[in-house]
This record gives C-alpha cells, structure tokens and sequence, in this order.
C-alpha cells in the first residue's frame, strides 16, 4: 500500500472514530437534558410573547421560502424552519393551562413536523401538501389569536 494512501485511510478512520465520539457525546447531553427531578414540571424560559414571535419568524421564513423555485435547498430551508417551529409550538403548550391553548399549540407543532416530513418529497405531490399545510398553520394561528391576543 503506497504512503498516500495509508494515511488517508488513516485520516478517514480518526475522522470516523471523532464523528463517533461526537454523537456519543450529543446523545448523553441530550439524555440528562431531558432528565427531570421527579415531581418537577417543564417550564418555558422564554415568555409568551418572545416564543410567539419566534414562531412568526420561522412561520414568515417557511412562507418566503414557499416563494421561492423547488429545490432540494430550498426544501431543506423549509424543512428545518418547519423543526424549529413545531419545537417553539411543543414549548409554547406548556405556557398556559387552557385546554384550547395547549390545543392549538399541539396542532401548530403536529402540523409543523408533517410540514417537514413533506419537505422531504420532491415533486408536486409535497409543494401540494406544503401550501395544504402552510395554510392549516395560518388557520390554528388565528384561531388561538382570536381567543388569546390582545
């Protein structure tokens, strides 16, 4: 085997066994992140309001990106705005005890996630299901800011 060779086997199984260790290490901060105390409940951070516009931002970011020509970018950008939109929502349930508000919530983020599972389709079939769900979003949006918005 010739010198060149070796050591970019040799780079490869270093930047393997590193990718490794990340993700070993990304797993077991997401698992205690995720541990509670027994007899505590999540809590937002955030306030109502900043998650509110948060998702705004992200919902404003997925109808842009909607404007824009198909494209496995363009689809992966919606995507992603789709992930951080239905966390907001999943955040957002625990912010009041109203079973319609934490309703809402729930369908924003259910929506959201189906939203980025489309985005993964190419073709017309999934920009047919995005402007579908894109508008079911808007929808469960004014229907809670009917209700909730001053």
């Amino acid at each position: 085997m010739e010198n060149g060779q070796m050591v970019r086997r040799m780079a490869l199984t270093v930047c393997l066994l590193g990718g490794c260790v990340w993700c070993l290490a990304v797993a077991t901060r997401a698992d205690s992140a995720q541990a509670q105390t027994p007899g505590t409940e999540f809590k937002p951070v955030a306030p109502v309001d900043a998650l509110m516009h948060g998702q705004m931002v992200f919902f404003k970011e997925i109808t842009e990106q909607l404007g824009k020509p198909a494209g496995k970018d363009r689809n992966h950008e919606i995507e992603e705005s789709a992930e951080v939109l239905a966390e907001l929502a999943n955040v957002n349930r625990h912010n009041k005890d109203k079973d319609d508000y934490r309703g809402w919530a729930t369908t924003l983020r259910d929506t959201a996630l189906e939203l980025a599972k489309a985005a993964e389709k190419e073709g017309g079939e999934g920009e047919a299901q995005m402007q579908k769900l894109v508008q079911t979003l808007k929808s469960t949006c004014a229907a809670c800011h009917d209700v909730y918005r001053p």
